[in-house]
């Protein structure tokens, strides 16, 4: 338990600094999750408005993720740029960061991220667990690296002046992009193979380059990629905390932040449609485990996120650390990738 002067530390923490929640794949149950955004004090959230859809499908998906956070004009705002995110936390509202987690959407044409990024798109993963027409996934039988196509893509990107994304993207084609790319990337969402040695997981060589570049690793609440026994037991904050500090102590705390990647509203009933579906095609994602195990017990949602900020107070984290694993880090990020608008 933190004592009374800690508390009041940690409440004034966490409402002065600008919280950014680096991965929320929510786009079904947006108003719930705008409204537990707002609860956990979240300046911006990395929405996925777009996975393995065709062209078409994820512009129309683009566009009722958009119609939905105009319909809060007072609460909620996109985030073209970094002046977006900065207004908003001195007005008290939140901001969405548009984003998807395949490559799959802009189909065997490039001039279609010129499109995404109208509408919005700010941070792009090259691949999800799958071969693509980029790369490979985490999940492949190979490790192919990055394609031809996917060069030109990554050089796109730089140019636009979109975030990559490399969470779900296979160790080799992690690698490359990191090294084609001229400005640095992220790790939106991702857990430690150290940890828990899943292919999912990042090893401490992809961490350290990325912290090289001067990138960001977000961590995620998902307990069967935290640790081995999550799958079945769960999480608690201490197990949460424990990645953040293997982070920072392999890397530096400048380079690590959050990365929920909860689904904000998810019941029970949603659970087992989504491990029958989706999960099913991604069996080194899923299999089978208990609907309460899915997300560490005390930051299963962006609602609860001050107990992160209590945590990191506990461990003895300054203040500049806690404001940067909160969201200055990522926002450190995105002033050097985004265009200033």
């Amino acid at each position: 338990m933190t004592t009374a002067i800690d508390q009041d530390r940690v409440n004034a923490l966490h409402e002065q600094s600008i919280i950014v929640n680096g991965c929320a794949p929510t786009r079904a149950t947006l108003p719930l999750a705008l409204d537990k955004y707002s609860e956990g004090g979240v300046t911006a959230t990395n929405l996925t408005a777009a996975n393995n859809e065709s062209f078409a499908e994820a512009v129309k998906w683009f566009g009722r993720c958009l119609t939905e956070i105009v319909a809060h004009p007072g609460e909620t705002r996109v985030a073209r740029s970094v002046n977006d995110i900065r207004s908003a936390k001195a007005q008290g509202a939140t901001t969405i960061i548009m984003g998807t987690q395949n490559g799959d959407p802009i189909e065997d044409d490039i001039h279609n991220l010129d499109v995404f990024y109208q509408l919005a798109l700010r941070i792009f993963q090259i691949t999800y667990q799958r071969k693509n027409r980029l790369g490979d996934g985490c999940g492949e039988a190979t490790d192919g690296g990055l394609s031809i196509f996917g060069r030109q893509v990554v050089e796109r990107l730089n140019e636009l002046g979109i975030l990559i994304d490399l969470s779900h993207v296979g160790h080799r084609t992690t690698m490359e992009v990191m090294e084609f790319s001229s400005y640095p990337v992220s790790f939106t969402h991702a857990n430690l193979y150290s940890i828990n040695p899943l292919s999912r997981n990042k090893t401490d060589d992809q961490i350290k380059a990325l912290a090289e570049r001067d990138g960001v690793m977000g961590i995620t609440a998902v307990s069967r990629l935290m640790t081995a026994k999550g799958k079945m037991n769960g999480t608690i904050l201490s197990e949460f905390l424990d990645q953040i500090d293997y982070v920072a102590d392999l890397v530096g705390a400048k380079h690590v932040g959050i990365g929920l990647d909860i689904y904000e509203g998810m019941t029970e009933e949603g659970f087992l449609e989504r491990r029958r579906t989706f999960l099913a095609r991604f069996p080194e994602l899923g299999g089978e485990f208990p609907f309460e195990h899915y997300y560490n017990r005390d930051v299963g949602s962006a609602a609860k996120l001050k107990n992160v900020t209590a945590g990191l107070v506990e461990r003895g984290y300054d203040d500049s650390e806690i404001r940067g694993i909160l969201g200055e880090n990522f926002l450190r990020l995105f002033e050097q990738v985004w265009r200033t608008e």
